[in-house]
Order: structure tokens, then C-alpha cells, then sequence
């Protein structure tokens, strides 16, 4: 059979040809093809643009000259004001430029008032303050301010397509003060002209693609004839790399562990062992690729994929292997899945066991110990019994003396009697485990539980300093301990009686976020745990604080914002907070100096200042009901996508303390602004929103810092902000009361707004995104590194990276959705 393999002629392979050879050609196509529609096109748009943005700057400039030069001789006295301002109105309204003609001027003043318009006299000397386009946007008032501001600009709006009544286009102009006679005079153009001119670029553009793309087509056809010369080339080498591969076959074939050989990660060869364990052939295992027989868990873990379906834990060893002109990898696979289970269970204990000081220094003799025991020839069956009786998981096996000898398990019941058919009627020290591992009564849970994961057990005898056995101790009540870590912890920031001592239950929270990532805690409820936690410290320190600077004059709320109002805190997050406090009384100072007092111990506790100082401290953020109301309304009548960046996150508030009837009131408020009517506010939000883009390149890629303080990372949180945003937006517009993004989504979805598909899409890619975020997170916290959001990729699994280019692409779906869903309509 090894002989016949070895004398067959290798088929030509056409897959390897077409990947290697036409691929490549057609790619370079491609490339071509997308960088002039991604870079060319684009960048000759935006230089058309600029070009006319430039062409109506000069000829305002131009028409500003006749102003001045009129100024001038009002200046040497040979005109009064009002012939120089009547001689100017005159000529710019003359004015043209274009190549139909049609292009011209106005003139207004900073009032602003209609000075002189060549297309709409009726407007000559009307007050425009309230005059606005269609999308109601007050044009000339924002052509004074503009002027005020800054001298000159340009703006947007829409406007009379030339002498056409009838007809309404986008329009942007530019504008210029002239100071001496406090006029403003400005000339635009009309984006469908720059629009058409566009077109015509394109389709010139497309054509020289087009000859382009005839020319590579015929080098295809060279290439190809090239390539076919390397695939019989390739042939001979594949006739000695199978000659190869029997040498390594023989060296194999003896070893009682799986041994799998790849070759440009493509299984070539298993040994007998792996074979009988996958459940396929040779020529079977020859037709699979490498993930459907091994997934790989870490390093040194993988799961291993039989026929039948079968998954167990193997002990994964690599080692790279040339073999011709091909590489590979030697991989060797021992099953480790019982000694995985109790590695896994003992070390999640231990990490548990880290998380509270009380449980760390328990001492083992005060956990629950089990002292049932039997002696040498009690039969199999009764000893079974006893346990069952007792509710315990072991029984020690002791002399006719009384001194303990062994133990017997629940495990040993499973693997030494029921699994191989021994007969219950035989004695315990058939089956017991000896000898004996023992620890000191006064050592600590902590010490019992490494202990457990060193030796792979599950329990241990416990002696008294005098030698007596005190009982046996189980895992099980390691664990049980553990349950209340959390309340623990929140009962010592509720007792705390300074910061300093919050500063210490603080220290204790990384370490409870990582034994729960690791006991497969859903991440949701950790992020939860992580918020109540923030909530439990930020109430005990307004309490030290008002305890320091007495009642507060009026009713309060302390607003929490941002991630923590959605119960979505990480280790990596800063203070998003603010004070709502009673109208009808002068109670800034108090609350202001609250508002420092907490902050400022909020940042010594390890939760840090807010860098845009979104935070109580600031006498923005600490403000009467009104003024937040008023916050509020000028959040929804924004005038533009701008304005609306930096304030996303007040969309997201809750009590965390104090008056909730504010918050309620709050949000009621801000309901009734949205009502219908509101579809300008709801596209600016949207535009503001489609300003955060995922970290995904032009070719699907993850896109990585290139410079600042994390070079070679991408920034998880940079993925996560446009789903949040997205799910906050259709949260707005349909009244939901909720904060939490999981929440909103499973809202969306009874709503009818998602279908479930797009719900759990949704769902799914903020859940992987938030467990990769705190996954990294908690690593840097066990190396001592203070957390942050910028992962490298060589943390990743292929997998994961693999995950990741998935999940941005789906962001990248849903924000089109979004585009669309809030398209512009007045």
C-alpha cells in the first residue's frame, strides 16, 4: 500500500494553480481597479471641490476690491457714503461670472439685513434674522456670525437654483466682511454643478481603467503559461517529499501518543494512535483541513475533533518540519482531559480564593470537615453507603488502630469499581488512594486550594499540630466559601471609614473581575458586578463628604454617565458624572465642593478623572434642573452633527445616588423633545454617530495605531463606541427607558424594530468585542500593567483575529443600515 502511494504520479493540481498563479494576477486587477474608485476617484473629488471652494473665495475677493476701491474715495471725500455704498450696490450687482452667466453676488449687513440680491429684489433692504432655507436653517444669521467670528467662511444651505424659482439646490457659499460700511458679501456655488463635473471626471477615469485592464488581461495568459512550467517542477518535488514522508512514518508509528504531521497546514500523516482516536483513514484524514481535527484552546492546549463528533482536551507540543519546498509543523497530542477538569477547577478556586482578604486568611481547620471513616476490610458497597448517608464526596480507610491509611473518592467509586466492573463486595483497600496528602489545620484555604491544584486533587486530610486527623477537606467547600465574594466586598466599602480604606476594597476588584472571567462568569454580569461596585464606592464617599460639609441645602442627584449609567464599566474607565440638584435655592458652592471632594476621591480610589473634565467638579456639570433642562434642549436643536460629538454619552444617565425623581423628570423632558418633528436632530445624531468607525482597514484588515503611545495596537473601545452608539440612536427614537446596550437590543427586538437575526448579530458581536476588552484587561492586571484598552495582536489566537474581522465587518453592515434609516428628508 506505502509502495503503490509512493509510485503514483501526483495529479496535477489545478486548486494549487489557480490560488498561486491566476490569483495573484487577477488580485493585482483588483487592486488597481479599487484604488482608482477608493483613492483616485475620491481624492479628484475632493480636489474639484477645493478648487471651486477656491475659484468663489477669489471672485468675492474681487467684488470686495470694487468695495474698497469705493471705500477709498469716500475716504479722500469725492463720494459720500451713501453715493460710494449706491455706486457699489450698483456694480456687484452687475457682476457675472460663469460660463452661462449666471453667476453673482449679494450683499447684506451684519443686522442681518438684505442689502441688495440681483435674483430676489424682493428681499432688498428685508430684515433676515428669520429667514430660513427649506431645511430651516437661518442662513444669513449664520453669515453674520460667521463674519463676527472669524472675518470670512464657508457655509452650506439650501437655495434657488439661479434665476429659477421653481428650483431648490444645495448650495455652499462663501462669505466676507468689509468692515468700514459693517457690510457682508459673498458668492457660492451649487453642488450639482460640481456634482456634474464629478461624473465627467469618473467616466474618463473608468476608460483609461478599462484600457488598463485589457492590458493585464494579456499578461494573464503569459503568467499562466509560466505557472504551468512551476506546477511540473512542483510535481517533482512532491514525488521525493512522499518518499519523505515514509522515513518519518517509521520514525512515528511506535509512540503510544497521537503524532500528526501538516504540511502547509494540510494534514499529510497520523499515526496508528491519532487514527484510532479521530475514528478516520488515512485517505480520509488526507481530505480535511487542519481545523476539523484540531482547535487550538492556547499554546500548548487543543481540542481535539473526532468522526463521531467526540471532543476531548489534548496536551499540544509543536515542531516545525521542511520537507522538499514545503514547511510544516510535527504535532504531538496527549489526551489531558481528566488532569484539565481538576487543573481547571482548582485554579479557578485559587483565583476565587484571591479576590477577599477574609478568605484568604481563613485558616483550613474552620472550613466544614468531613471525619467519616472506615476500617481496611469494610466492603466496597457499605463504605459507598456510608457516604451517601454523610452527603460526603470521601471517607478515609483507617487501621484496626484507628490511624488513617487512605482515602476513598467518589472518583475512585467511578474509575476503579464501576468503569472496570469490580465487584462491590471487595474490600476498600482494593481501591484506595495512598498514601495520604496531608496539610497543617492552621494553614490557610488559600494555601489548601494551591496545594489541590499542584497535586491535582480534590481533597486533602487535615492533622492537628499534634498529628491527629482533624477530617477531610473538599474542594467543594472551597468553592462554597467563596460564593459571597462579592457581597464581602461590598460590605467592607459600605463599612469603609476613609478613602484610604476604599482605596484597599478597590485593589481587591481586578483580581474578583479575573477569577470570574476565568469561572465563565457572562460578561454582562460582570460588567454589572463591576457598576454596582462603582455605585457602592461613589455612595460611601458622598457620604464621608457630606459628613464633612454637613446636609445639603436642597434635594440632589449624583448622575452617573456613559458606561458606568449602563452598566458596562471595565477596568479601564474613567469618571462620566455630574450633580442635578433642586431648583429655587443658591446651592452651587455646596454642591460644587461635593462635587470636588468625591471626584477627587473617586481618582485616588483608581477610578480616573475624566479627561474632557465631564465630571461633578465642573460647575457645567453642576447644575440646577432647569439648566439641565435647558442642556437638553439645546442638545436636540443642535445645528449640526458637530455639536452633537461630545455629548453622546449624557444620552445614557441614571440616579447613582440621591433624588431619582430627577432623573425621571429628566428623561421625560427629553422624550417630549423627541416626539415626532424631530427628524433634522435624529440625522445630525446619526451623522455624529457615523463619525466613530471600527479599527478595520480598506481590505477588511484590523487597522492598528500607527503612532502616539500605543503603536502596533488597536483600540478595543474604538470598536465597541459604534455599536453602543448604534443601539443608543434606536434607542432614542423609540422612548426606550433602558441604558444597558443588551438590554436596549433585546428591547429593539420585541419591538419589531431588529428582526432576530440582526438582534443576535448585534448581541453577539458586542459580547465577544466586551470579553476580548476585559479578557486583555484582566491579563495586564495579573502582570502588574495598568489596564487600557490598545491590544496587540500577537495576544490574539488566529481565531480571535479571525472573529474580530467579522465582527467589524458586521459594524460596518449595520452602520449603512443606520445611514440609510436616518437619511436626511427635509
Amino acid at each position: 500500500m506505502l509502495q503503490a502511494d509512493t509510485a503514483q504520479r501526483p495529479r496535477l493540481n489545478w486548486r494549487h494553480f489557480l490560488v498561486n498563479i491566476v490569483s495573484p494576477v487577477l488580485l493585482t486587477l483588483a487592486l488597481c481597479l479599487g484604488l482608482i474608485f477608493a483613492v483616485v476617484i475620491p481624492t479628484m473629488r475632493r480636489n474639484i471641490v477645493e478648487r471651486k471652494k477656491e475659484m468663489i473665495r477669489e471672485l468675492t475677493q474681487t467684488a470686495w476690491s470694487e468695495l474698497a476701491a469705493l471705500h477709498e474715495q469716500e475716504t479722500a471725500g469725492s463720494l459720500t457714503r451713501a453715493a460710494a455704498q449706491q455706486a457699489a450696490s450698483t456694480r456687484v450687482q452687475r457682476l457675472r461670472y460663469g460660463d452661462d452667466g449666471k453667476g453673482y453676488f449679494w450683499i447684506t449687513d451684519g443686522e442681518p439685513r438684505m442689502i441688495m440680491h440681483p435674483y430676489r429684489p424682493e428681499l432688498n433692504g428685508q430684515a433676515l434674522s428669520t429667514y430660513t432655507d427649506p431645511a430651516g436653517k437661518k442662513l444669513f444669521v449664520e453669515f453674520a456670525a460667521l463674519v463676527r467670528a472669524q472675518g470670512d467662511g464657508y457655509t452650506d444651505y439650501l437655495w434657488q437654483w439661479n434665476d429659477n424659482e421653481q428650483r431648490v439646490a444645495p448650495k455652499l457659499s462663501y462669505v466676507k466682511g468689509f468692515a468700514p460700511w459693517g457690510w457682508i458679501i459673498g458668492t457660492g456655488i451649487y453642488l450639482d454643478d460640481v456634482h456634474a463635473e464629478v461624473r465627467q471626471v469618473t467616466q474618463r477615469v473608468i476608460q483609461i481603467a478599462v484600457v488598463i485592464s485589457i492590458g493585464i488581461a494579456g499578461l494573464l495568459a503569459y503568467i499562466a503559461h509560466q505557472g504551468l512550467q512551476l506546477e511540473r517542477r512542483r510535481w517533482q518535488a512532491e514525488m521525493a517529499l512522499r518518499a519523505s514522508e515514509e522515513k518519518y512514518r517509521l520514525l512515528v508509528e511506535g509512540t503510544t501518543e497521537g503524532v500528526l504531521m501538516t504540511l502547509h497546514d494540510r494534514p499529510v500523516y497520523a499515526n496508528q494512535t491519532l487514527l484510532a482516536r479521530l475514528g478516520y483513514t488515512e485517505t480520509e484524514l488526507h481530505d480535511l483541513t487542519l481545523d476539523r481535527i484540531i482547535q487550538p484552546v492556547s499554546a500548548d492546549h487543543a481540542k481535539l475533533l473526532s468522526k463521531t463528533g467526540t471532543v476531548s482536551d489534548v496536551l499540544l507540543t509543536t515542531a516545525p518540519v521542511t520537507i522538499g519546498d514545503k514547511t510544516g509543523q510535527i504535532l504531538s497530542l496527549k489526551d489531558v482531559t481528566a488532569h484539565k477538569q481538576t487543573e481547571q477547577t482548582v485554579a479557578r478556586l485559587l483565583a476565587e480564593l484571591q479576590t477577599t482578604l477574609p478568605l484568604t486568611t481563613r485558616p483550613v481547620k474552620a472550613a466544614a470537615l468531613s471525619q467519616l471513616a472506615c476500617e481496611l476490610e469494610t466492603p466496597i458497597h457499605k463504605a459507598a453507603a456510608a457516604m451517601a448517608r454523610a452527603k460526603v464526596s470521601a471517607i478515609l480507610v483507617t487501621t484496626p488502630a484507628g490511624e488513617p491509611v487512605g482515602i476513598v473518592t467518589d472518583r475512585d467509586l467511578r474509575d476503579r469499581v464501576l468503569a472496570v466492573g469490580r465487584s462491590p463486595t471487595q474490600s476498600v483497600a482494593t481501591i484506595m488512594s495512598a498514601p495520604l496528602v496531608r496539610i497543617a489545620g492552621h494553614a490557610l484555604l488559600f494555601e489548601a486550594a494551591r496545594l489541590m491544584q499542584e497535586r491535582g486533587l480534590q481533597h486533602l486530610v487535615v492533622t492537628a499540630e499534634s498529628g491527629a486527623t482533624l477530617g477531610v477537606l473538599a474542594g467543594t467547600e472551597i468553592l462554597h466559601a467563596q460564593r459571597h465574594a462579592v457581597g464581602l466586598l461590598l460590605g467592607e466599602i459600605e463599612q469603609a471609614q476613609s478613602p484610604e480604606e476604599l482605596k484597599d476594597c478597590g485593589v481587591k476588584l481586578p483580581h474578583l473581575v479575573r477569577s470570574l472571567l476565568d469561572a465563565g462568569t457572562r460578561v454582562e454580569h460582570v460588567t454589572r458586578i463591576m457598576s454596582s461596585v462603582a455605585d457602592a464606592v461613589t455612595v460611601r464617599l458622598i457620604g464621608l463628604a457630606e459628613a464633612e460639609l454637613g446636609p445639603p441645602p436642597v434635594p440632589y442627584t449624583f448622575v452617573a454617565f456613559g458606561s458606568v449609567a449602563r452598566g458596562e464599566q471595565t477596568l479601564a474607565t474613567d469618571q462620566d458624572n455630574a450633580i442635578i440638584y433642586a431648583d429655587g435655592v443658591e446651592a452651587q458652592p455646596y454642591f460644587l465642593q461635593l462635587g470636588e471632594k468625591v471626584c477627587g476621591w473617586l481618582d485616588q480610589v483608581g477610578y480616573r478623572r475624566c479627561k474632557g473634565e465631564t465630571m461633578a467638579s465642573n460647575p457645567k456639570w453642576c447644575q440646577p434642573l432647569s439648566r439641565w433642562r435647558q442642556y437638553f434642549t439645546d442638545c436636540v436643536t443642535a445645528a449640526n452633527p458637530q455639536d452633537l460629538l461630545d455629548v453622546n454619552i449624557f444620552f445614557d444617565f441614571r440616579c447613582a445616588y440621591g433624588e431619582a425623581g430627577h432623573v425621571t423628570e429628566l428623561r421625560q423632558h427629553l422624550q417630549q423633545l423627541l416626539e415626532p418633528g424631530q427628524a433634522v436632530f435624529f440625522f445630525h445624531l446619526a451623522q455624529s454617530t457615523l463619525q466613530f468607525k471600527a479599527p478595520r482597514g480598506f481590505f477588511g484588515n484590523i487597522q492598528l495605531e500607527s503612532s502616539g503611545e500605543h503603536p502596533a495596537t488597536f483600540n478595543i473601545k474604538s470598536a465597541i463606541i459604534p455599536l453602543v452608539n448604534f443601539v443608543r440612536l434606536y434607542a432614542l427614537r423609540h422612548h426606550l427607558a433602558e441604558t444597558n446596550t443588551l438590554e436596549r437590543l433585546a428591547r429593539l427586538r420585541d419591538q419589531g424594530v431588529l428582526v432576530p437575526s440582526s438582534h443576535d448579530e448585534l448581541a453577539q458581536a458586542y459580547t465577544a468585542l466586551m470579553q476580548l476588552r476585559l479578557t486583555h484587561q484582566g491579563a495586564q492586571v495579573s502582570r502588574g500593567e495598568a489596564p487600557d484598552n490598545y491590544i496587540n495582536l500577537a495576544e490574539l489566537t488566529q481565531l480571535e483575529r479571525s472573529l474580530l474581522k467579522k465582527v467589524f465587518a458586521d459594524i460596518a453592515v449595520f452602520q449603512a443600515r443606520l445611514e440609510t434609516d436616518f437619511a436626511r428628508t427635509t
